[in-house]
């Protein structure tokens, strides 16, 4: 099923609503909306949302107060604290709610963890997780479970209206956007992957079908954050993209063709159309027991060294995360490896994707 996402509305004093909506409807082609919370009683409107299913989460102060301590709308669901799990009609189970990105807020990486794993064994089967409430896109990935903030339609710390929309079929995430704006500058994209490692020996075919997922989404450029094989330098696949490559100083550098940029310690950054992208291999470790308010002190950190750059970037890690805060994006790609993930950064819209590389599915017997 397609999803779209969206959260803390509020007064929606832009008037931003109905394009995030039309948005979601025109250009993602969904199926059902989820909302995470801080809805205005002006918005319980059907038609607002396209007529659409919608799930949306009560914050617990709103309960005993009209309109919602009576509510019922044809085709919307509720949830509310102690009450957040639902399941789609595909069977996808997901957990729906408001505050709980917070606790990653306030706690840390690992809270978080500890956090979806109790909910996992309170709910067999739980997917996928929803909240908003810091008016800050991102997400959270375990083996088992796809934890998103959509970011906010109103007030968001970027200042866009921002969204999200998700594929349960494929896993594919996408943080998007409406800018307040119109950008000049022409559209382009990013794609960025990490820990490929030994990948061309496990596949022969996966260069081929990532080079395919770039072109189908029209990516130029591409961040290769660390963990490469020498053998895979210079792969024939890549011949039409321009890669930077992460190399530590311990390895020995290797010949490359001339779309092929090393970057390392020294110089970790790639500059691309006027945008700075900052590699900094260690950050999986130095993030685990850090809560997101640390995360950030730690990107001002580095941004006095680097002034100028949009997005930190970092694999180590074999999960996805995504972190927005004010003037830098915090991004892990996930790893090429083991789960086949790689992201799509297209500029100046600063929509991000998140997908896998496809495995064909064993012959029959």
């Amino acid at each position: 099923m397609k999803i779209g996402v969206i959260s803390d509305t509020h007064k929606d004093k832009a008037n931003a609503l109905p394009h995030v909506i039309k948005a979601l409807i025109e250009e993602h082609h969904v199926e059902w909306l989820i909302h995470c919370g801080d809805i205005d009683p002006k918005h319980l409107k059907p038609e607002l949302f396209g007529n659409l299913p919608v799930i949306c989460a009560l914050n617990e102060e709103q309960l005993t107060k009209p309109p919602f301590d009576r509510i019922e709308i044809p085709g919307w669901i509720f949830t509310s604290p102690g009450d957040r799990v639902r399941d789609l009609p595909d069977g996808t189970r997901i957990y729906v709610g408001h505050k709980r990105w917070h606790e990653f807020l306030a706690g840390s990486e690992r809270h978080l963890t500890e956090t979806i794993h109790s909910l996992r064994l309170q709910y067999d089967g739980l997917r996928w997780m929803f909240s908003g409430h810091t008016h800050r896109q991102g997400l959270f990935q375990t083996p088992l479970v796809n934890f998103i903030n959509p970011g906010a339609v109103e007030n968001s710390i970027e200042g866009s209206y921002e969204f999200a929309a998700i594929d349960t079929g494929t896993d594919e995430i996408i943080f998007s956007r409406i800018l307040r704006t119109n950008p000049t500058q022409a559209p382009f994209s990013v794609g960025v992957i990490s820990d490929s490692l030994n990948v061309s020996r496990i596949d022969p075919l996966f260069w081929k079908k990532l080079a395919k997922e770039f072109r189908d989404r029209n990516v130029g450029h591409v961040i290769h954050c660390g963990n490469i094989s020498h053998e895979d330098i210079g792969r024939e696949e890549l011949t039409d993209f321009t890669i930077y490559y992460f190399l530590e100083q311990k390895q020995t550098k290797a010949s490359a063709p001339l779309n092929w940029r090393q970057i390392n310690r020294e110089e970790p950054i790639a500059n691309i159309n006027g945008y700075q992208f900052c590699v900094q291999p260690d950050l999986a470790a130095s993030l685990l027991d850090e809560s997101e308010q640390d995360m950030h002190k730690q990107c001002l950190v580095i941004k006095q060294t680097f002034p100028e750059i949009s997005f930190l970037l970092y694999g180590g890690a074999n999960d996805c995360f995504l972190e927005e805060g004010h003037q830098i994006r915090i991004l892990n790609p996930g790893d090429c490896l083991n789960s086949r993930n790689f992201a799509v950064i297209c500029l100046p819209l600063e929509e991000i994707t998140f997908g896998h590389v496809p495995v064909d599915p064993l012959p029959p017997i």
